[in-house]
């Protein structure tokens, strides 16, 4: 008994028609996963996998790899595009924590009569709500500083892109 193998995933179902086709045309048997969840080309709600038998995966990825090597990408860039998320994570707590902490001390803490009530027995306290907010809020503007200053997303994609310019899948 075989069981299936994924091989690739794809947003779009047109461009999972055409591997398939592809592979097919070279005698591999290939299913598609999650095809008819979506039949637009804004995208599927689900990732469309293009599954063969376990034992044709090694000559379908080999195909679909010499057909086409930027959709497999390398090892370097997915280290690089790691790094970016780990070091952005960073930036947006080391932000976050200090100006949760600091609005959250910076917001008096209501008297009895300023507190703001919603029913007349359970008193609100607005710091939490309030201190999360500044948080999140400085959180992204440290995210924003610094993607302007390393020359934003767009400058690092086009930078390492592993894919030829000008268009193509």
């Amino acid at each position: 008994m075989s069981y299936l193998e994924t091989v690739l995933t794809y947003d779009r179902p047109s461009e999972a028609e055409v591997d398939k086709a592809f592979l097919e045309s070279h005698g591999i048997v290939v299913f598609l996963l999650n095809a008819n969840t979506a039949r637009n080309e804004l995208g599927a709600p689900f990732f469309i996998r293009l599954q063969v038998m376990a034992e044709d995966r090694e000559r379908a990825t080999e195909i679909l790899r010499q057909a086409n090597p930027s959709r497999f990408g390398s090892a370097a860039r997915v280290a690089e595009i790691d790094r970016q998320i780990k070091h952005s994570a960073l930036w947006f707590v080391l932000a976050a924590l200090p100006a949760g902490f600091i609005a959250y001390w910076l917001i008096p803490e209501p008297g009895w009569k300023e507190q703001i009530r919603f029913d007349e027995h359970q008193p609100y306290d607005v710091r939490p709500i309030a201190s999360a907010a500044a948080a999140f809020l400085a959180g992204l503007i440290a995210l924003w500083l610094n993607r302007r200053s390393s020359g934003g997303p767009a400058a690092s994609i086009a930078q390492h892109s592993d894919r030829p310019s000008g268009g193509g899948a």
